[in-house]
């Protein structure tokens, strides 16, 4: 337990030095040690002249030198004026140990008292209470800090019971660390009790770097090689006397993107960045089990970087996945139900030109907000922007306004083609002056309000057309599209395989007023045209809303 270690003098030596060298030190001539090895394991400090201040562990003494190898090596080589002192405990003694040579006993200085007095934990037993004879007895030194800006920092850290976990360093790859209890800071595993510290080295037959821990209902550990968990056994906290690395999956995830949570489900990125998965327990096979999201959109999963969800905040709503692609800058987003089992795969790109891209994502409740790399005006810009339903423009500038606005300044996209929206009209095309003040014309002006940004191409395709003939498959035979009826909700603009689908209503003003969302079915007939696919493609032309719930259609088959 806590013990005191106490020396039998205070000061063992004190003088003045004939000399030193970088890790040396020569005692004066008529210094009391007279044998080798006498005053080994414990400290000198130079108390006045060159290299004040400096205190050293003793690791080796030479009678007939009367010189003192010591370490670390000094920061200021001592010399003849240097004074010193000869201790058997100092300062610099704390966090490390006193090891018996012979017998038992082991203990760790927690803190400094006086140069003859220690406090000390017990780490093996002490045979007895009784002095240790000199010489029979060395400190134990040289330890470093797992964690440094030599040995590295951890790769990644979370919270779970009370406790902030560690997930790998650069040294040290495959340790998971946890701190002590309630105690974020204080790693120290003790002696072992329950709310001590713990540390646990994930050791397999391949190579497990962590790359993330995540803190669910237990806590799950990513690694380059596989997916492992720390359960709690018999619905008890983890301790270090239960603590078990269990190994789940052998998949491994991608090292530098987040892993998030969704309906207990872990979401991670395939270590070769080519694939979205889900790591979630089973009671089929009362395991943890990996299915793959993916699995139909696997064009789309681009060597990720960063991913975020957007969970619902209403029953008419998916939860949301945004995966940012490194590989092009495009983001990868899916729209997931999983009580009914949709998930829909989309490809989000920005800008009006490949150098514009993703570059981060994050989600805060029900608010995504993107840093996007552009390219304006020749110049590369990093932008924080956020996701808004009600924007019809990219990269914009939204705003209400309480008096006729002619002009607004787009200082952030210089010589840029933008779009013109104001009170739900859309105006002509403005280019963005190259230098300040960057105003852009509003005519007419806005009397209610404006947006002004860059155009969005809306695509949505379907998949082939292959319905099953009595005769066989209808791959490869000839098809077209008769009729599509559309099913829309508040929507103002449509194009239907490059058809457009009239939304003003006749027998209404029309001019100079904004198209009325409408809601309901739009029919196009008479489509032209034999394709191998027979896809429907929706698109637009004009930044206005468009929100397309359902589509039906007929099939023509043969030439």
């Amino acid at each position: 337990g806590n013990i005191t270690l106490t020396a039998s003098s205070a000061t063992t030596d004190t003088g003045t030095a004939q000399t030193g060298t970088i890790d040396t030190i020569r005692l004066k001539a008529s210094t009391p040690f007279s044998v080798d090895d006498q005053p080994n394991g414990m400290f000198i400090v130079l108390t006045s002249g060159t290299g004040a201040g400096q205190t050293r562990h003793i690791e080796d003494y030479r009678a007939l030198t009367e010189t003192v190898t010591v370490f670390p090596a000094w920061d200021t080589v001592p010399d003849a004026t240097t004074h010193y002192k000869i201790v058997p405990f100092a300062l610099a003694a704390v966090g490390e140990f006193a090891q018996v040579k012979s017998g038992f006993g082991r203990a760790r200085y927690v803190e400094y008292i006086s140069d003859t007095v220690m406090k000390a934990v017990t780490v093996v037993p002490f045979f007895d209470t009784s002095g240790i004879t000199s010489g029979n007895w060395e400190s134990e030194h040289g330890y470093e800090d797992t964690w440094s800006a030599t040995r590295g920092w951890p790769r990644s850290a979370t919270f779970h019971q009370n406790r902030l976990y560690f997930g790998g360093s650069k040294q040290r790859t495959n340790t998971i660390w946890g701190s002590r209890v309630i105690n974020y800071f204080d790693f120290d595993p003790g002696t072992g009790l329950d709310d001590e510290g713990l540390e646990a080295t994930i050791a397999t037959n391949q190579y497990n770097a962590i790359t993330k821990v995540s803190s669910q209902s237990d806590l799950r550990v990513f690694t380059t090689g596989g997916e492992f968990v720390i359960t709690n056994s018999d619905g008890q906290p983890i301790t270090p006397a239960t603590l078990l690395v269990r190994p789940q999956t052998r998949l491994g995830a991608k090292a530098g993107v987040p892993i998030e949570d969704l309906n207990g489900a872990s979401i991670f990125v395939q270590r070769n960045g080519q694939s979205l998965n889900a790591f979630q327990y089973t009671d089929r096979t009362a395991s943890y089990q990996i299915t793959p999201i993916s699995v139909l959109s696997s064009h789309l999963i681009k060597d990720p970087t960063d991913l975020a969800i957007r969970r619902g905040t209403s029953t008419d709503e998916t939860d949301t996945l945004y995966v940012v692609n490194g590989q092009d800058g495009s983001m990868t987003v899916y729209s997931i139900l999983s009580s009914q089992g949709v998930i829909a795969a989309s490809e989000f790109t920005t800008g009006i030109d490949e150098a514009d891209e993703f570059v981060a994502v994050a989600a805060e409740i029900d608010t995504v907000y993107v840093i996007v790399k552009r390219t304006v005006n020749s110049s590369t810009k990093y932008y924080l922007e956020q996701f808004d339903r009600d924007a019809l423009l990219d990269s914009s500038l939204y705003s209400t306004v309480g008096s006729s606005t002619s002009s607004v300044a787009v200082d952030h996209l210089p010589n840029t083609e933008i779009w013109v929206r104001a009170d739900g009209l859309v105006q002509d095309q403005r280019t963005v002056p190259a230098s300040s003040p960057y105003n852009v014309s509003i005519s007419p002006a806005a009397e209610e309000d404006y947006e002004v940004g860059i155009d969005i191409a809306v695509e949505v395709q379907t998949m082939p057309q292959e319905p099953n003939l009595p005769t066989g498959s209808s791959v490869g035979v000839q098809k077209r599209v008769l009729q599509v009826d559309a099913l829309v909700k508040d929507s103002q603009h449509m194009n239907i395989n490059g058809y457009l689908i009239a939304f003003q209503i006749i027998g209404t003003p029309v001019l100079n007023n904004p198209i009325a969302p409408f809601t309901g079915r739009k029919t196009i007939h008479g489509l032209l045209g034999y394709t191998d696919e027979g896809k429907i493609t929706i698109s637009q032309s004009y930044p206005l809303k468009l929100n397309l719930i359902a589509m039906e259609y007929r099939l023509s088959l043969g030439n």
